[in-house]
């Protein structure tokens, strides 16, 4: 009997894959248009940003957990399964995303430096630091800066439709 409990956890990791990895078709999680390849097909950097014109910056100190306090309450669901992206991103001094939105919600968590993040949403810039998160709603355009001296170390956790791209460009709001 002892051993049948050592493959018990185990086995709830491999059906809880499955079933994540099931058949909900792109855009299914609040975005509308055609996916683009699956993000999880692409290796994940283990160095600087996958941001299109932020160099890379190394990410030491950014360590293999993240954990941050949301300042609201939030409501996910899915209306079917789902990937689970993580991805830990830089972002160098003065360097900003660009206006993007996601096809899925995603939490990101600041481990080092100082984000901007400005929703069109409401337009005003709001400044999170290390140790705090932010919860950015599927669909919703927004940009993230970072406006101090250091390096901005993020950690972002996103549930995508499966296929669906993780981020697109969006017209600029503000």
């Amino acid at each position: 009997m002892p051993l049948a409990r050592h493959h018990l956890g185990p086995a709830l990791l491999v059906a809880t894959a499955a079933l994540l990895a099931g058949c909900a078709q792109p855009g299914q999680l609040g975005h509308d248009g055609e996916a683009a390849p699956s993000a999880s097909a692409a290796p994940a950097p283990t160095t600087g940003s996958a941001l299109p014109g932020v160099p890379d910056v190394p990410v030491t100190q950014a360590g293999s957990d993240a954990r941050g306090r949301l300042d609201r309450p939030v409501d996910i669901s899915t209306p079917g399964p789902a990937e689970l992206l993580v991805r830990t991103e830089v972002l160098a001094p003065g360097q900003a995303s660009g206006w993007v939105s996601h096809p899925g919600t995603v939490i990101s968590v600041v481990r080092s430096g100082t984000v901007t993040v400005q929703r069109a949403d409401s337009c005003e810039p709001r400044p999170f630091g290390p140790g705090e998160a932010f919860f950015l709603e599927d669909g919703r355009p927004h940009e993230l800066r970072n406006d101090g001296p250091d390096p901005v170390v993020l950690t972002r956790s996103e549930l995508l439709a499966p296929g669906a791209p993780e981020r697109e460009p969006a017209e600029p709001a503000c």
